[in-house]
């Protein structure tokens, strides 16, 4: 997911249009058992090869399922992105999401994330209103913020408790998030 500007659409092998297929995109070096690893660079998990910031190479409607760990952050127009994943995305398709919260250290530390999100960031793509610029599709099953362990976790995970906004806006970056776990469903 690296800023190289040339870009690869090639394919190792081609996932079957019978059945809908399950995709790992942005998988790197991380197989997932029944998902189909999908990368722009090769490494050991891709078998199709494609810049996930392009048109995906699958047809509309195919795709049953959708992996991204750790690679939202790394995609320079996420909107676009995200409306592949919903043009690819069967109605009812699940998309899960990991990425680092915008307060953890991990979110930070590399210098190839472009976006630092929310707990909120995804009510972006569930949005009617804005799916005409910002990609859309999608309703929002379920969300989770994880936390480091011992008294410091612990006071966070009360804040996030009480009120999700106000952690976010008043204490994240004393009482640091972890990793932000989304699931969403296509609504075609």
């Amino acid at each position: 997911m690296g800023a190289q500007a040339t870009p690869v659409a090639t394919e190792k092998a081609a996932p079957s249009a019978a059945t809908g297929i399950r995709l790992n995109l942005g998988c790197g070096n991380k197989e997932v058992a029944g998902f189909v690893g999908v990368d722009r660079f090769p490494c050991a998990a891709a078998r199709v090869l494609c810049d996930l910031e392009r048109r995906l190479p699958f047809r509309d409607r195919s795709v049953d399922a959708v992996h991204l760990d750790n690679v939202v952050e790394h995609v320079r127009d996420l909107p676009g992105m995200m409306r592949e994943i919903a043009r690819v995305c069967r109605p009812g398709a699940r998309v899960t999401i990991l990425t680092p919260h915008f307060s953890a250290l991990a979110s930070w530390r590399d210098p190839t994330h472009v976006h630092h999100l929310s707990y909120f960031s995804m009510d972006h793509f569930a949005k009617e209103a804005s799916r005409h610029y910002a990609g859309g599709g999608f309703r929002i099953v379920r969300r989770e913020l994880s936390f480091v362990g011992g008294p410091m976790g612990l006071v966070a995970r009360i804040l996030f408790a009480l009120s999700a906004d106000s952690y976010e806006k008043h204490f994240c970056f004393v009482f640091r998030g972890g990793t932000l776990r989304f699931e969403l469903e296509a609504v075609g």
